[in-house]
């Protein structure tokens, strides 16, 4: 996992940097192997980002993390 990427993303976003560790300390605790807290970890995520996602973009986002796991191009993804 590339920690910078992750980090420079939070700082571009004006994330809340707090509630962001709230998350990433909740999703340590959860399988997201399982689909539906993979879900709830990226919708979490994206109300902390005030973004919002359609149904096709969450399903794009869920398939690329469960085939590939976090790359340059799920980064890429989450840019636009």
């Amino acid at each position: 996992m590339d920690f910078k990427n992750i980090i420079d993303l939070i700082a571009r976003s004006n994330i809340n940097q707090e509630a962001m560790y709230e998350l990433v300390s909740e999703a340590s605790t959860l399988d997201l192997n399982d689909e539906d807290n993979l879900r709830l970890i990226i919708r979490k995520g994206c109300g902390l980002a005030n973004k919002t996602l359609s149904k096709e973009q969450e399903d794009r986002i869920v398939k690329m993390l469960k085939d590939k796991g976090i790359t340059p191009d799920l980064f890429k993804l989450l840019k636009r």
